[in-house]
C-alpha cells in the first residue's frame, strides 16, 4: 500500500484549483473545480487493478491540497508532500 503525495505543479495550476495526487510513480487523481466545489477525479490504474490507499495518507493529502488551493493566489506556492 503506497502513501499518497500531493503536488501543485505551478501557480497557474493552483489558480485553476488543480492538485495532483500520486501513489508511487502513478498519477492516482487530480482535483477539479466544478460548480464551485472542489472535487477529486480518480484515474483508473494502468494495470486495471483497484487502488488500495492508506486512509491516513489520503486524508492528509486531501487536507494539504484543500488548504493550498484555498490560499489567496498571491500566497500560493507549489507544494510537494
Amino acid at each position: 500500500m503506497a502513501d499518497v503525495r500531493v503536488i501543485v505543479v505551478s501557480p497557474e495550476e493552483a489558480q485553476s484549483c488543480v492538485a495532483e495526487f500520486w501513489c508511487g510513480a502513478e498519477l492516482m487523481a487530480f482535483t477539479i473545480l466544478s460548480d464551485g466545489q472542489l472535487q477529486l477525479h480518480i484515474e483508473p490504474r494502468a494495470d486495471g487493478r483497484a487502488w488500495v490507499i492508506d486512509t491516513t495518507s489520503l486524508a492528509a493529502s486531501l487536507a494539504r491540497a484543500t488548504g493550498t488551493l484555498a490560499a489567496p493566489v498571491t500566497t500560493r506556492v507549489p507544494v510537494r508532500s
